[in-house]
């Protein structure tokens, strides 16, 4: 085993208070169930161990991927408090969208190359909604790029940059801070933090938050991370931090990405040494649900990761998966940053903590490709950096990818969106549409599929001659049309930095998947340090929903959940309410999730009895579990009800009496 690490420490707080494609709740086994909730179990995948696939800059050194399993990160409790400095007014800003929307200009016939859809303009705008809510995120004068981003759950909105956090309800009212990254995460004096990330897990309803830190006189390099422990992301937080260099020398991370799926947390990082020479890339994974639980936190460090050509990936992207992947696959994607004619796809499979398989290809691009150079701006000579032609943000829906880069158009900077099928293997490049606007500039695009068909979101930055930098929402039919656009906010000035970040971000809201928010960085305060605006807008012009879409969560039964924790060896330890049940007259009904759509039950334990608690060996595969009581009327009852209202019934082989759904039995 190796060495452990060291703690970060837990925050403890106490401060005032689809875009989906989920037709259930799937949750993992932090989460908690009640009779009619699903849980996901962890099944064991056979590794098969492989790494490959293309293009990026040349590493400085060579080497083999090297998996490093199972290093073990406490977490300690400790108070965290908000810096020393007066509570800032967040003004909210709320434009006549008459200000902020723009003209669309004529109609032009639509001209494609194969696979490529270059877009195209509606005769009329489609009059879908526009922008209803901005308001400002945390500022920090004197620090650039700022590197916004941000995440949304069931209640809150939170901000990070460069050296500061801050929380928002979805009125855009700040609720919790700003604090500083340092006092938030614990980090150190003699360390430098840079380079936020956040994601929400809609499997366990929680927060992930991460940053790198880093000692140049200590040559410590660290990656450190914050997992909400409930759902309110004003509540307690536990910290760690984790060795990035560990195994690696000296060298350093920097460029780092995050992503999710039901298994894990993975971040992405470059790796450089004490020389700034890029050195490889490093694939992280951690063991959410015990980041949650405040546990020994399980991870996986695989080091220099190659695509099948032998390159190394620079600025390798970790996908956001909302949703339950045949075979349990994890994706990543990659393109060069400087001119390319492909794109690389990773394949990560099997258990995430002992063995992972990490399998790659290349997809070939609709043409060669050159990475654009500086935007343009007003006021200054100065350009705008764009970091080239990399990936920003991959998402993946019901079996395809998301993705988008920027590219040397044919007059302007332009944007590539690609949506690459991965239900079969090799992986298909279905589609990459276009979009270039007339002397203006658009970069850094981040991805937004809807969960109905193939319409979408893109979130860009935005300048040309005669515009100051700022943030565009695009809203995007299948067939490439461009059925809207709207800027963020109107910029006031130049950025002279000559940076506009790392990180922008787009995240559906899981309380309503019509709704997409974002954060962009603009000039107001200064012409180095940038401000953030948030936005937020519903996507198509149809009633907001209620909330998740009706799923067998068991949030409105009364008692205790159902809650699914890790025994020894490959047992699994189940406990339930037992304040309503029957005694002896409860069954564990395992459910397969390869077929959810059809209920389909894998096995059943019958007559588990009163002591509210069951271990043992689960059967094989991909599974859920759920806790069903009988009333001994031997009649079967409903399992619930799917995302359109409609009710699955239950089918049992083993245990034939009723599967009481109506709130008896917790």
């Amino acid at each position: 085993m190796d060495d452990p690490g060291q703690p970060a420490g837990a925050n403890s707080r106490s401060q005032p208070a689809t875009f989906g494609d989920l037709g259930f709740m799937f949750l993992t086994s932090r989460s908690h169930l009640s009779l009619t909730a699903l849980c996901l179990l962890f099944p064991t995948i056979a590794a098969l161990g492989a790494t490959q696939v293309s293009h990026g800059p040349a590493p400085a050194k060579s080497g083999t991927t090297r998996l490093e399993s199972l290093e073990i990160v406490e977490a300690q409790a400790g108070p965290r408090s908000p810096e020393d400095e007066a509570t800032r007014v967040i003004h909210n800003i709320f434009p006549d969208p008459t200000e902020i929307a723009e003209p669309l200009p004529a109609y032009a016939p639509p001209k494609t190359d194969g696979p490529l859809i270059r877009g195209r303009r509606p005769l009329t705008d489609a009059a879908l909604p526009s922008i209803d809510l901005r308001f400002d995120g945390p500022y920090q004068g004197g620090v650039t790029p700022p590197d916004p981003v941000m995440t949304v759950g069931n209640q809150h909105v939170v901000a990070l940059i460069n050296n500061r956090i801050a929380f928002y309800d979805k009125s855009g009212n700040l609720v919790d801070g700003p604090f500083s990254l340092k006092s938030f995460f614990g980090i150190p004096s003699g360390f430098t933090d840079f380079d936020p990330l956040a994601i929400y897990d809609p499997f366990s309803q929680r927060y992930i938050l991460a940053t790198l830190a880093d000692s140049g006189a200590q040559q410590d390099s660290r990656i450190y991370l914050a997992f909400s422990q409930t759902a309110d992301a004003t509540g307690n937080w536990n910290t760690y931090y984790i060795d990035a260099d560990r195994d690696q020398g000296t060298n350093w991370a920097d460029y780092n990405s995050i992503g999710i799926d039901r298994n894990a947390v993975y971040l992405t990082a470059n790796m450089f040494n004490r020389s700034d020479n890029f050195q490889n890339v490093t694939i992280f994974i951690y063991d959410k649900e015990d980041g949650y639980a405040g546990a020994p936190l399980d991870n996986t460090h695989l080091i220099d990761v190659r695509t099948s050509g032998g390159a190394a990936p620079y600025r390798l992207r970790p996908a956001t998966v909302n949703s339950i992947v045949p075979g349990d696959e994890y994706y990543l994607m990659h393109t060069s940053n400087g001119f390319t004619s492909s794109m690389n796809l990773f394949r990560l499979t099997g258990d995430r903590f002992a063995d992972p398989t990490l399998e790659t290809e290349s997809l070939s691009l609709p043409r060669f490709i050159f990475g654009p150079g500086n935007a343009t701006q007003p006021g200054t000579e100065t350009g705008v950096s764009t970091l080239g032609s990399s990936l920003w943000n991959v998402f993946y829906r019901a079996g395809k990818l998301w993705t988008g880069m920027a590219i040397d158009g044919s007059n302007r900077i332009a944007i590539w969106v690609h949506r690459v099928d991965v239900s079969a293997n090799p992986a298909t490049l279905e589609q990459t549409y276009e979009f270039e606007e007339a002397n203006e500039d658009s970069y850094f695009p981040h991805v937004l599929p809807d969960s109905e068909d193939h319409d979408f979101a893109i979130m860009t930055a935005f300048s040309g001659p005669n515009r100051h930098v700022t943030g565009r929402y695009w809203n995007i039919a299948a067939d490439g049309t461009i059925r809207k656009t709207e800027l963020l906010i109107d910029s006031g000035r130049a950025n002279t930095s000559g940076r506009h970040g790392d990180y922008f971000a787009v995240a559906e809201d899981p309380t309503d998947t019509n709704r997409v928010w974002m954060i962009a960085q603009y000039m107001q305060n200064s012409s180095f340090s940038g401000n953030q605006i948030i936005a937020s807008v519903p996507f198509e012009d149809s009633v907001p929903s209620a909330g998740p879409p009706p799923t067998p969560d068991g949030r409105n039964v009364p008692g205790s959940q159902v809650q699914v924790r890790k025994a020894s060896g490959s047992d699994l330890t189940i406990t339930w309410g037992t304040e309503n049940c029957d005694p002896g007259n409860n069954h564990l009904v395992w459910f397969d999730l390869a077929d959810i759509s059809n209920y389909s039950i894998v096995d059943e334990t019958c007559a588990i009895g009163l002591s509210g608690t069951w271990t043992g060996t689960p059967p094989t595969g991909l599974l859920g579990v759920v806790v069903v009581s009988d009333d001994g009327a031997q009649v079967e009852g409903s399992m619930g009800t799917d995302s359109s209202g409609i009710e699955r019934p239950a089918i049992s082989t083993v245990c034939t009496n009723e599967k009481d759904t109506t709130g008896s039995c917790p």
